[in-house]
């Protein structure tokens, strides 16, 4: 069988994905810096502080588990699951780097910008690469 080339519209969903929560950062950032942002005050934040912590690294943890339930034992993967597998691992670390991002609105702990940097530099690393196409032996769809 003939090995599956990536089509360049996948880079944009890649793209997209790896960029909202980035934009979403940034956009917040240079509220904070302008005064037009307000803070949720008190102690009791430290608590989504936490839950922002874990949630990364689960979702690490998640994407990094992903192919190996999705394309266990197949010797051919069909392009579209191939697909699923890197939307979904990509989606993973996305939803986690936007609830950092949302807490750091909140909160305004300069902190949280590092885990999300953190994920969507994973998110920029997990990109489809011809290699990972090979160790897969994904093919084109029938």
């Amino acid at each position: 069988m003939k090995p599956a080339r990536i089509p360049p519209q996948f880079y944009v969903v890649h793209l997209v994905l790896m960029l909202a929560p980035a934009v979403f950062a940034a956009i917040v950032y240079f509220l904070i810096q302008s005064g037009n942002a307000a803070a949720i005050p008190g102690e009791q934040f430290v608590i989504f502080q936490w839950v922002a912590a874990a949630m990364a690294v689960i979702a690490v943890g998640f994407s990094q588990l992903v192919p190996r339930f999705m394309l266990r034992q197949e010797k051919n993967v069909p392009l579209q699951k191939y697909f699923t597998m890197k939307i979904i691992q990509w989606a993973v670390l996305e939803g986690a780097a936007l609830f950092i991002a949302v807490m750091f609105f909140l909160s305004h702990k300069m902190n949280l910008l590092l885990p999300v940097g953190v994920l969507i530099a994973l998110i920029a690393l997990l990109r489809p690469t011809s290699d990972e196409i090979e160790r897969y032996n994904v093919t084109e769809n029938p």
